[in-house]
């Protein structure tokens, strides 16, 4: 009288059970061990490509913050410079004065900024190339 769809189910559960029976001999544990490898490394390089990362896109921010206030403030080419350094030291980032190109044209300062990383991702060293442009107006609007 009553319809029962469970004697339908158990008929199905039944069916991929025996599938699960035959992955129960060990077969499973090379496939879940694989896995278990591929997550770790990725959570090791992202532990090891993060910190460069995240000072990369904290040095940008002071960059452009450093640019807007130089432009305002009719700071000089060397002043400029030496503060961008002073900002990158406080990021944590290695830069030279080599890296830092500066220039002033049309009422404008633009800076660009490139370096380059080298990150140990345990079986292979990757270098990472960062650019950072930055301009501001001179004077104050």
């Amino acid at each position: 009288m009553f319809w029962t769809p469970t004697v339908r189910a158990s008929a199905a559960v039944s069916a991929n059970a025996s599938f699960f029976i035959v992955n129960s001999e060990g077969k499973g544990a090379i496939g879940c061990l694989v896995s278990l490898v591929l997550i770790g490394a990725g959570i090791l390089a992202g532990a090891r490509i993060g910190p460069p990362y995240f000072a990369y896109k904290s040095l940008e921010g002071d960059v452009k913050t450093e640019v807007s206030r130089s432009g305002a403030r009719f700071h000089g080419d060397e002043v400029l410079a030496q503060n961008i350094l002073d900002v990158a030291k406080k990021n944590e980032v290695r830069l030279k004065r080599e890296d830092i190109k500066i220039a002033r044209y049309a009422g404008q300062v633009q800076v660009t900024i490139h370096y380059q990383v080298p990150v140990d991702l345990l079986f292979m060293t990757r270098t990472f190339d960062f650019h950072i442009k930055a301009s501001s107006f001179l004077g104050t609007l």
